[in-house]
């Protein structure tokens, strides 16, 4: 978004809060916000299950707008913010998984309570308010502003969400990461694996190495990576092993290499359900690996930019001392490193504890009881 763009639509979205503050605040009301995916998936999507399960008396309303950089989009997401700014406003509970401008142009009222979970499991490369090289206009003005409260995945987590989402330290709570409760049900993980094997009976009776990248670079210009050739990572491993590869949802399939892999997924699909599946997780620093680490299955770390990673946008863990998993720089690296067959999961649970600490399959539920508690009531007509 440019500062133009910024200042239009934030004019736009004030005016109409001027307005909207008129209206009553539905206390009974929980809004799901993201702009991120135009599916409910994620933290979002296991609260949204949790609420239903937990607290069926309260209403949910759905705001799944992802932004778009071509000038038709974006025509779309500000008239679909209007939509958003009436619901923050009038709303009891909010819950965001990433930035949402309705939230941050302007505060809300004392009724309403604001929730950041933000997307990623756990805190490896550095993001938000906290990259290294710090943020430009217009997200240096608006970005992360008006959190209640944010949830992190443990104690390790609360110092980098609180720096990263601008929101003082003591109101980061470390509930858990809703996603990774799926790793804790057998039936879940079952259920995604059967799911998978239906529509890629490629993968049927195979070890799966899933690849799932991070992007580079920023805003428009997220790019793919090719430190790995999948050509070459085909060549070397035998055929009871089948690539998938698994890229970014917010990244450009273009800039994503393709060739060699068994299976490419579709990039807005369930990146949990392919950890489900996968025998051997290659990646490079993606913080899925906080949920692979609970499944304690081998990892491979392909880092051949490391240090330029470390300098932009920055890492919250040291590769050198604290990583899990056996580091390679290429193709011949990986397929090595499978092939030997000599993985240590030993330290997982240290890493789990030390980073992710508050992941044990009951984060949504907790989520819940602090925020929609099973004792109050409701009154139904408001």
């Amino acid at each position: 978004m440019s500062p133009l763009e910024y200042r239009l639509a934030s004019l736009v979205l004030r005016v109409l809060v001027l307005f909207v503050r008129l209206l009553p605040v539905r206390r009974r009301r929980v809004v799901l916000a993201t702009a991120r995916l135009p599916l409910l998936e994620g933290n979002l999507l296991h609260l949204h299950d949790a609420i239903r399960a937990i607290r069926p008396d309260v209403d949910v309303a759905l705001l799944l707008q992802p932004y778009t950089y071509d000038l038709a989009g974006k025509l779309r997401y500000l008239a679909r913010m209007v939509r958003g700014t009436y619901l923050v406003h009038t709303s009891g509970l909010v819950v965001v998984d990433n930035a949402y401008l309705p939230v941050h142009v302007a505060p809300h009222r004392e009724a309403t309570t604001v929730v950041q979970v933000w997307h990623a499991p756990g805190a490896l490369k550095r993001f938000g308010a906290d990259t290294a090289g710090g943020l430009e206009e217009p997200e240096a003005t608006f970005l992360h502003r008006y959190y209640d409260y944010v949830v992190a995945p443990g104690e390790g987590a609360r110092e980098p969400w609180s720096r990263a989402l601008r929101t003082p330290v003591d109101q980061v709570l470390p509930l858990g990461t809703p996603r990774t409760d799926r790793f804790y049900d057998t039936a879940a993980l079952d259920a995604s694996r059967s799911w998978l094997l239906a529509i890629h009976p490629v993968l049927r009776d195979r070890k799966v190495v899933l690849y799932a990248p991070t992007f580079r670079g920023r805003g428009r210009a997220k790019h793919g990576t090719g430190a790995l050739n999948g050509r070459r990572l085909r060549e070397r491993l035998p055929q009871e092993y089948a690539l998938v590869l698994k890229s970014h949802p917010n990244l450009d399939p273009a800039t994503q290499p393709v060739d060699g892999f068994d299976v490419v997924a579709d990039p807005k699909s369930d990146m949990n359900d392919y950890l489900a599946l996968a025998s051997v997780f290659v990646t490079d620093y993606s913080s899925s690996i906080f949920e692979w680490a609970i499944l304690h299955r081998p990892l491979v770390l392909v880092v051949d930019d490391l240090e330029a990673y470390e300098e932009d946008p920055g890492l919250y863990l040291d590769y050198r001392r604290e990583m899990i998993g056996t580091q390679v720089r290429d193709a011949d690296g990986v397929a090595t490193a499978i092939l030997a067959d000599d993985f240590d999961v030993s330290g997982y649970d240290r890493f789990i504890a030390a980073n992710v600490g508050a992941c044990d399959g009951h984060a949504s539920e907790r989520f819940v009881d602090r925020f929609l508690p099973r004792h109050e009531r409701v009154d139904r007509r408001g």
